[in-house]
């Protein structure tokens, strides 16, 4: 099962029929009525929420395909020695770091470097861990819809340095958040970093 955010609209692909209150339930190989759905769900607000059923994992990569222009991402959820969340502020909105991955490089390299170039973090002072989460969303891209799968993976920050944005990116703070404050930031920031943040 996934999810896949647009806005605050939802897309959600799985094999079973979803039980939830989605408003729309499509069947996965019904490809003429799944097209024309998704038409509406992303140049008009009638539709809020899409189940696309009948869809296994296997098939997920040929959907991303078929539909979308797909990019693949790689960010960080980056404590420090005191526990705190590493956070960034980019345009206007809580946000974790993370950026796209370059030609021939792996996702874990990719996912260090942009919280390294993001935040002004030496690479010597993250440690790397396992894969936390993969998100999914769509955007407006070159007159079409992209959609990108970022890969999250836990890191540690070692440092004890002043940390410095970066102000190309359209990003004005970087942020340590000790968790029982983490709900004040969760009332500006995207549903999917959301989800992860609560997670």
């Amino acid at each position: 099962m996934i999810k896949i955010f647009y806005n605050k609209k939802i897309i959600l692909l799985s094999e079973k029929i979803s039980d939830d209150k989605f408003t729309t339930k499509i069947m996965f190989s019904d490809k003429e009525t799944l097209q024309n759905a998704l038409n509406i769900f992303l140049n008009t607000n009638i539709l809020s929420s899409i189940n696309i059923y009948g869809i296994t994992s296997d098939a997920y990569k040929q959907f991303f395909a078929d539909h979308f222009i797909f990019i693949q991402a790689a960010g960080g959820i980056v404590r420090n020695l005191k526990s705190e969340l590493l956070l960034i502020k980019r345009l206007g909105f809580i946000d974790l770091p993370k950026g796209k991955l370059e030609v021939g490089e792996s996702s874990k390299s990719a996912a260090v470097r942009e919280v390294c170039e993001e935040c002004g973090i030496k690479s010597a002072d993250i440690i790397l861990h396992d894969l936390f989460a993969k998100t999914y969303h769509i955007y407006p891209y070159k007159n079409s819809f992209a959609l990108k799968e970022t890969l999250w993976f836990n890191m540690d920050f070692t440092g004890d340095y002043e940390l410095n944005p970066q102000i190309e990116e359209n990003i004005t703070e970087v942020i340590m958040v000790n968790q029982s404050q983490l709900s004040t930031y969760l009332k500006d920031t995207y549903p999917a970093i959301k989800e992860i943040l609560e997670d």
